[in-house]
């Protein structure tokens, strides 16, 4: 049977950190996923998969299937198996941005936009996004405040549009699009905290971070009928990346379901 995908919305509950294993050889000593041609956070595809097979792995419905959907790893110079899922990265979607009359916007700018919806078309056949973001100027949709900057950035005021094409909960009144150089800016400059080294007070590390409520799109493709996977998926809280025991990490996954469009004879 051919493998059908499904995409998914990726919502961050806490703070996430998916490294990468690089430092940038100043104060930063752990850096998150990049993808190679945006440069924009991500979730490697191995780092989604790993996350979800431990989490499955504990879930009492899907444990004795985990071999089956994420396949079968080999032991004793034995080859690993292929399961029947297949598993691509999560791209960032939309990135909260601070702005000076409320906590914070949902902020996208035109190379995202591209990105995610030449992914789409070609994987789906549909586009993620519907709204047109300009090149050269900020916008913010969906406020009455005559004067608004998020970061540094004034943002000029527009009737709010919906920016998807499919129903979701999270973005439901306002987001701003960006000029690309200041969307990079921000998203180069995501938050970094210091941590403490257990039992050493005085020696602080440095990690950076993908801030909570950030959202992700990722695909997962599958030729089984079996519907278990998906309702545990889209039902459960489930905790990708590192450090979970500070509570990094937490998400939830909602499948996009996109909205019918009318022909012209309707």
């Amino acid at each position: 049977m051919a493998t059908t995908f499904k995409a998914y919305l990726i919502h961050c509950i806490t703070n996430l950190h998916a490294g990468s294993g690089d430092s940038n050889y100043g104060i930063i000593d752990k850096m998150v996923q990049r993808d190679p041609v945006t440069s924009y956070p991500t979730i490697h595809a191995s780092s989604l998969k790993g996350g979800l097979r431990e989490h499955f792995e504990n879930n009492p419905t899907l444990k004795s299937q985990v071999d089956a959907i994420f396949g079968k790893e080999g032991k004793n110079g034995m080859d690993s198996e292929s399961g029947s899922h297949r598993f691509l990265n999560a791209d960032l979607l939309a990135l909260p941005v601070r702005c000076t009359h409320k906590q914070f916007v949902y902020g996208i700018d035109h190379k995202l936009v591209e990105f995610i919806n030449a992914k789409s078309n070609t994987i789906l056949k549909k586009a993620i996004f519907k709204i047109d973001v300009s090149e050269s100027e900020d916008f913010l949709f969906g406020s009455s405040t005559s004067e608004v900057y998020a970061e540094d950035y004034k943002l000029k005021v527009q009737t709010y549009q919906e920016p998807f094409n499919f129903k979701q909960e999270l973005i439901t009144n306002q987001f701003a699009t960006l000029q690309t150089s200041n969307f990079e800016t921000i998203v180069k400059n995501l938050p970094v905290i210091a941590r403490n080294r257990v039992g050493e007070n005085k020696n602080l590390w440095y990690e950076e971070i993908v801030p909570h409520q950030t959202l992700f799109i990722t695909f997962i493709g599958t030729s089984d009928t079996n519907t278990d996977f998906n309702k545990a998926l889209t039902t459960e809280l489930i905790q990708i990346g590192a450090n979970a025991s500070v509570g990094y990490g937490l998400c939830r996954f909602y499948e996009i379901k996109f909205l019918e469009t009318k022909t012209n004879a309707e």
